[in-house]
């Protein structure tokens, strides 16, 4: 793939005006996210900024740890990773750095993940001939069987960014796997984002549910935006889901490609293929709704035009299960903006709920 000239301003332009809440919400200081706003003025120098960046809090990870001091080394890794998740992020048309940038992440997350301050294990799962990659988290002073929650991305997040919302959850008593399946991450080069979520979810929870400390009986699925649809057809599918969580998705994604951002639309073809108009338009819930009959948690923004409110009124009336819709009206995708609202929202809801089992 190849960006011309004219794109890479823009390119830069559109990403930071479109995703500035969302990397702030996810690790990014607004100091470091002014200072990477100074320093990149062209998309061809997006992701090796970022990964210098990334770089540093590795380095700031490793002095602490050999100083002993764990906390804050776990931070730094966490940061770094995410760091490298935003180098990588719609950076799609330069493979080799896009792959190298994701490798880097993983790297700093397996570097988090025996300090981290809720237990972390680097957990790979085999399909379809490759992995689905993911790390499964153990809330911190807890024992034997706990409630879990998988979570799943969106077509263009991963893993890596679903941490700060495992972490609010987590603290309910609440373990959690959050994975890259289809379409994510370095999974991508692999499988593409595909309607049929299901297939992926199962074979988590086959391998998830025999563990030890995993309470079978009381398991969640939720997703942010592509991966709320997900959620909801897993519920649908896998009796053994219990609940599900759905933060700005879709109950239909058809026609959403052509108003999408230049920047976006490139990189959509690493995450869907090469027709990504064509996938999003088979992504609905018509005729899998109506099986749902466990609890559902849908949360949106009115500041979010991507994912409009009437989306999860469609949803809303077609579920058989318990069902609450929180909106809030000043959110923007994701609810990236009032996160410190929306995260401890979800995370309560899932506690109870699981509880309640």
């Amino acid at each position: 793939m190849t960006v011309s000239t004219t794109d890479t301003s823009t390119f830069v332009k559109d990403t930071w005006e479109a995703f500035s809440w969302r990397m702030m919400s996810n690790y990014v200081s607004p100091w470091e996210r002014d200072r990477l706003q100074e320093r990149i003025t062209d998309w061809s120098d997006w992701c090796s900024t970022w990964s210098e960046a990334a770089a540093e809090h590795v380095a700031r990870g490793d002095d602490a740890a050999a100083a002993l001091h764990g906390e804050t080394a776990a931070a730094a890794y966490i940061t770094a990773g995410l760091f490298y998740h935003w180098a990588s992020f719609l950076f799609t048309h330069d493979a080799q750095q896009f792959r190298t940038a994701l490798e880097a992440g993983e790297a700093a997350f397996a570097k988090a993940a025996p300090i981290a301050e809720h237990p972390m294990e680097i957990l790979n799962i085999p399909f379809e001939g490759t992995e689905l990659r993911g790390y499964f988290r153990y809330p911190s002073g807890a024992s034997g069987r706990v409630p879990l929650i998988v979570l799943i991305p969106g077509a263009d997040s991963n893993k890596e960014e679903l941490y700060d919302h495992g972490a609010h959850i987590l603290r309910r008593g609440v373990a959690v796997y959050c994975f890259d399946g289809p379409g994510h991450g370095l999974v991508s080069f692999d499988l593409k984002l595909r309607r049929e979520f299901e297939g992926p979810i199962s074979a988590v929870l086959d391998t998830l549910l025999k563990r030890p400390d995993v309470d079978a009986g009381r398991v969640a699925l939720g997703g942010i935006s592509y991966g709320g649809q997900f959620a909801i057809r897993g519920a649908a599918f896998d009796k053994r889901v219990k609940a599900a969580v759905s933060i700005s998705s879709w109950y239909s994604a058809a026609g959403r490609y052509p108003s999408q951002r230049p920047v976006s639309k490139l990189a959509l073809i690493q995450y869907l293929g090469p027709d990504p108009l064509a996938v999003q338009n088979t992504m609905t819930l018509e005729g899998v709704a109506e099986l749902v009959t466990v609890p559902v948690l849908q949360v949106y923004g009115g500041k979010d035009p991507a994912s409009p409110i009437e989306q999860a009124e469609r949803i809303a009336a077609e579920v058989k299960g318990p069902h609450l819709l929180k909106f809030y009206e000043d959110g923007v995708h994701v609810c990236n903006n009032v996160w410190f609202k929306a995260r401890p929202f979800v995370a309560d809801w899932v506690g109870d709920t699981l509880r309640s089992l």
